[in-house]
């Protein structure tokens, strides 16, 4: 499976949804994972394990802008929010995957 970013463009605006790209006999299937807002770097797919670590740095109440960038790189998430002000860990029970959501 090949994880996809697509963009679409409504009245001016444009939104960012993730699918999983598979081949099934000889034909491309899609699946939809989830929306990602505006930016395409706003939510991330992360594996708990790498995030569990770090999750109470990150819920730290005077934590700086360049401590969250710091912990993003670690976990290996690129992200082009700045200022970064709010941190929503997502798990999504239908998916079966976890996401780091940044704004």
């Amino acid at each position: 499976m090949t994880k996809t970013i697509n963009k679409t463009t409504k009245n001016g605006h444009s939104y960012y949804t993730v699918v999983d790209e598979t081949w099934v006999n000889g034909k491309p299937m899609r699946k939809y994972i989830g929306y990602l807002g505006k930016s395409p770097k706003s939510k991330n797919e992360v594996e708990p394990e790498l995030l569990l670590q770090y999750i109470q740095r990150l819920l730290e109440k005077g934590i700086s802008q360049e401590e969250i960038g710091e912990i993003l790189k670690k976990i290996g998430i690129d992200y082009d929010a700045w200022p970064i002000t709010k941190i929503i860990i997502e798990n999504d029970l239908k998916l079966n995957r976890a996401f780091l959501r940044l704004k």
